[in-house]
């Protein structure tokens, strides 16, 4: 068990301001990147799923021989 004396006792260190902001900045750019990067790729997979469906379309109607 874990009372509530000695959670009051525990000593949590906290970086200064400055380096907080410097840490949220940070991340806040890594976040950016990362949803670049689901971005672009979200519109690469919907570009293959039209290809995809022009694929089978051309297929089905025969304008495109499958070996």
């Amino acid at each position: 068990n874990i009372s509530q004396d000695i959670i009051r006792n525990l000593i949590i260190p906290i970086p200064p301001l400055d380096e907080q902001i410097a840490i949220s900045k940070k991340l806040s750019k890594k976040c950016d990147m990362i949803d670049t990067l689901i971005d672009e790729k979200q519109a690469l997979i919907t570009e293959l799923e039209s290809y995809k469906k022009s694929l089978i379309f051309e297929a089905v109607t025969g304008k495109r021989k499958v070996c």
